[in-house]
């Protein structure tokens, strides 16, 4: 496929050039000027307006110029999923502007997910196949050694956002409460992954770094979504908003963010699905994992399921679905995101099916994501139906002096002078 933006044969054989670079500068300057402009109607636009160029215009200037780690291409995956935090932010702050809570609380809870989610996702990766990424030297994970500099250079910083988030927002920073226990643990969670890493990096030519060669793949996605959403939560939760309503504000805007990373995977051609011969089945490029695994190697791959596809324009539906469901038909906070959680297990439990990938079994011939599926679809299902139950008794209690069979209390007697 077409990992590589840059890669892509727009303009016949050109690659990346200088004349290239230098239209970008001249579009980055405009973009600026111009997001400057919106910037003193729509703050938040304005800051969008000239974030999205600027990082284009930092990852392409790494494109055409060598640098000490070689060229550093914009890849495909990265840039869809770029696209799809920041339109699923734009639109969730669209959506919590009626209800009060400001942009700045929104992109926060955003980027925290989006960060643990990416670690997640490779976490997760690790755990089911972790054989796949020690080729040369120890894995990274082999020793408990670690480095005190680290623990003093990364530690600190849950700390210091907390902080620094509090201070904006006009909280009071309370000592003795929940949310400092927390921060108290991720600040130790930090340090020793920050005591690791520095011990890596003085270390480095003894560990393997196959995990970290192509950054196109080696993510999985339950892993990304289950560690994002939680992290999301409890940020939500020391904040001090509602859980529920947060969730179903976000839940339409996740599937969005889903699509736009499901075509990311077209792009890179992973995760497709299995051979076949129906009209809706495609042929991969020569330099695809589907042409490498069937060892279709200098021609293209036997037709496949485009599964990428598929899960993107599911995806697609489910985003106009539960917006219409949160506008319309929301009887319960919470419950748009539980009806979410249902939707994609279920279609994940059946796409799996015809997913061509290499992937191992874990219950049976039921795939990891089949499983989390199952328990996803069964706890979302009963905690909904809860939700909806408790919600029908408080609409059916009747109000005092109007039970069944009641009459209502005369009015009292009008005071005479």
């Amino acid at each position: 496929m077409y990992p590589k933006i840059f890669e892509i044969p727009l303009f016949g054989d050109m690659r990346t050039s200088w004349p290239v670079f230098i239209v970008l500068v001249v579009v980055l300057m405009a973009l600026v000027t111009w997001g400057s402009k919106v910037a003193e109607k729509s703050k938040l636009r304005g800051r969008l307006i000239m974030a999205l160029p600027l990082a284009a215009f930092i990852t392409a200037f790494l494109s055409f110029v060598e640098t000490p780690f070689g060229k550093m291409p914009i890849n495909s995956y990265g840039f869809c999923i770029m696209v799809g935090f920041l339109l699923a932010s734009w639109i969730g702050v669209r959506r919590a502007r009626p209800l009060g809570i400001k942009s700045d609380f929104i992109l926060d809870v955003g980027i925290i997910g989006m960060i643990f989610g990416i670690i997640g996702a490779k976490i997760n990766y690790l755990i089911q196949y972790s054989g796949d990424v020690v080729k040369v030297g120890k894995p990274l994970w082999g020793d408990p050694a670690l480095h005190p500099l680290g623990a003093l250079l990364l530690g600190p910083v849950p700390l210091a956002f907390w902080w620094w988030r509090t201070k904006q927002s006009g909280q009071p920073v309370r000592l003795y409460s929940w949310q400092n226990g927390v921060l108290l643990a991720l600040t130790l969670v930090f340090a020793l992954v920050g005591a690791r890493a520095y011990y890596l990096y003085l270390h480095s030519s003894e560990y393997s770094w196959e995990l970290f060669k192509n950054w196109q793949s080696g993510f999985v996605l339950y892993g990304g979504l289950i560690a994002g959403v939680a992290a999301g939560s409890l940020y939500i939760k020391m904040r001090g908003v509602s859980l529920g309503l947060m969730s179903d504000l976000v839940a339409a805007p996740m599937m969005l963010g889903v699509a736009l990373g499901r075509l990311g995977c077209f792009f890179n051609g992973c995760c497709y699905g299995k051979q076949a011969d129906g009209f809706l089945c495609m042929r991969f490029p020569r330099s695809s994992p589907a042409a490498q695994d069937q060892g279709k190697f200098g021609e293209p791959s036997d037709k496949v399921y485009p599964t990428q596809l598929f899960e993107a324009a599911a995806a697609t539906a489910f985003f106009f679905f539960l917006s219409w469901l949160y506008r319309k038909k929301r009887k319960a906070q919470g419950e748009v995101f539980l009806i979410m959680i249902m939707l994609y297990a279920a279609w994940r439990f059946l796409v799996e099916f015809i997913r061509g990938d290499k992937r191992p079994a874990w219950i049976g011939d039921l795939t990891y994501s089949q499983v989390v599926s199952l328990v996803a679809l069964a706890g979302a299902g009963l905690w909904l139906f809860l939700l909806r139950t408790r919600a029908k008794a408080s609409t059916e209690t009747p109000a005092p002096g109007k039970g069944p069979g009641e009459v209502p209390a005369a009015p009292p007697p009008p005071s005479t002078p």
